[in-house]
């Protein structure tokens, strides 16, 4: 087996096989993600030169203020083809493809090029939560593509100018397909001043600071410019802010199968497999909960316009399709109350807070065992309780348990034993850091927010990477080559 790692042949033969899962994937049937009419409403705004959901269902159509251009572009460059999601699916096929291709690149560095990249691609065949997105409208496949390509670029060699240029240009479409990624320059020049030798502290430094800049100047700067021409208010990210997904985070273990009426009307609360509270606790949360919401929407009335009014029954007639579009005074307002909400639970109850982080931070890589809610309450009534169901018949219970344990394993096992890995030879890991950068980036920024482990979609070929070389660098170990000569 060993030696089959070593072929090209092996190499070919596991391409073709990643090539086969993702056509037969394609023939299945895909139910519509739940942000595909929001996604696809944006692409069709842009089309008609603005950026709304609400094109053509009201007028006129409020401005976004809750995502950035990038995905959105992509659906209108490949629906100026066909309008077709099948056609949308097939572009992000060969973007994980591409993916592929370009991790193959960056563990074919070293002694034993083909062994890593065949454990790569092998590690790789059973994460199916990969390509279940690659047949969604959501954008983690195209952010696997620019996360993969920025790693690459970060890790190349060559002319440090146009190395610079690059970087910083995937950096921004990296950005405008996701603005999490806003800190992660940063976040690399930050690292390299800590993990970097002395003799080359100063370049990298120096290198990093020019693309941290260009990056500005291409991303946020634009970005933010933008949000001061459409809605008076200058800042680099959307203005609706985190602040009410980190809310959502702090609630969400203790409101299992419950519902919110407010904010992303019609959201609910999934069900841990143990849960942490019992019915009667829960009960007494949503009441809490409802209390809070009270509270922040007393404090942001006055902020509502009179557009914001007259909006607000019109689009609560598309609410389990689209999401309700605020004035950008009345979303600052919201953002600024929640966050308030935020910091004073945080306050009262820092052990709870840090504690349920920490779950967060496993939970972001280990998918949940998902049960069926037979019923979700979404308004608070005497007596009524959320229900939870069971899978019907072993298809289903397959389908509720596979992803569990295939994360389980790929992740919470293997991320601690590649930490273990790192700590005993850190010389070997240091020219692969960027690649362990992106992964640390994109996890950490994530833990405050609502337990969602799509978040680390666009990272996980880059950790089963890592975790491939870990296997080939400790089989190395243990089976020294010995050289003749």
């Amino acid at each position: 087996m060993i030696e089959a790692l070593d072929t090209k042949k092996m190499r070919m033969l596991l391409l073709g096989t990643h090539c086969l899962i993702l056509v037969l994937a394609f023939c299945l049937p895909h139910a519509p993600s739940p942000d595909q009419a929001t996604y696809m409403g944006l692409a069709n705004g842009l089309a008609h030169g603005v950026y709304s959901v609400w094109y053509g269902i009201l007028d006129p159509a409020p401005i976004d203020l809750l995502r950035t251009h990038g995905y959105p572009v992509f659906l209108l460059l490949v629906g100026s083809i066909s309008t077709r999601a099948d056609l949308v699916f097939a572009a992000q096929a060969v973007l994980h493809l591409s993916t592929l291709l370009i991790i193959l690149r960056l563990v074919g560095k070293g002694e034993h090029p083909v062994r890593r990249q065949n454990m790569f691609l092998i590690l790789m065949i059973p994460q199916v939560q990969v390509i279940y997105y690659v047949y969604q409208i959501f954008p983690e496949t195209l952010m696997s593509f620019l996360s993969t390509w920025l790693v690459l670029v970060f890790a190349g060699t060559g002319g440090e100018k146009q190395r610079c240029v690059l970087l910083a240009v995937v950096s921004a479409l990296a950005f405008w397909v996701r603005p999490v990624i806003l800190l992660f320059p940063l976040f690399v020049l930050l690292a390299d001043l800590l993990f970097v030798g002395k003799g080359t502290r100063f370049a990298r430094a120096r290198f990093n600071s020019s693309s941290l800049a260009l990056f500005l100047i291409l991303g946020p700067l634009p970005f933010g410019l933008w949000n001061l021409q459409q809605h008076g208010v200058f800042k680099p990210v959307p203005l609706s802010g985190s602040a009410v997904n980190s809310n959502l985070g702090i609630w969400q273990l203790r409101l299992p199968g419950y519902g919110t009426m407010h904010y992303f009307q019609y959201n609910y609360f999934g069900r841990e497999f143990i849960p942490l509270v019992n019915e009667k606790e829960a009960a007494r949360y949503y009441e809490a909960y409802q209390e809070q919401w009270a509270r922040i929407d007393a404090a942001t009335q006055g902020a509502m316009t009179a557009q914001d009014k007259l909006n607000k029954p019109l689009m609560a007639e598309h609410i389990n399709e689209l999401y309700v579009t605020r004035s950008p005074q009345y979303t600052v307002a919201l953002d600024q109350a929640i966050a308030k909400e935020n910091r004073q639970m945080m306050a009262n109850e820092p052990f709870y807070y840090l504690a349920t982080r920490l779950y967060a931070g496993l939970r972001l890589w280990v998918t949940n065992i998902n049960f069926p809610m037979t019923k979700i309450v979404y308004e608070p009534k005497p007596g009524v309780q959320p229900i939870v169901g069971r899978p019907a018949g072993m298809k289903s219970w397959i389908g509720s348990l596979a992803p569990f344990a295939l994360t389980a394993v790929s992740f919470g096992i293997g991320l601690p034993w590649l930490v273990y890995q790192i700590i005993r030879d850190r010389r070997k890991w240091i020219e692969r850091r960027y690649m362990l950068y992106l992964v640390a980036y994109l996890w950490i920024i994530h833990i405050p927010m609502s337990i969602q482990s799509r978040y680390t979609i666009p990272v996980h070929a880059i950790a089963i990477a890592c975790i491939a070389m870990a296997l080939v660098d400790k089989r190395e170990a243990r089976n020294p080559v010995s050289v003749i000569g």
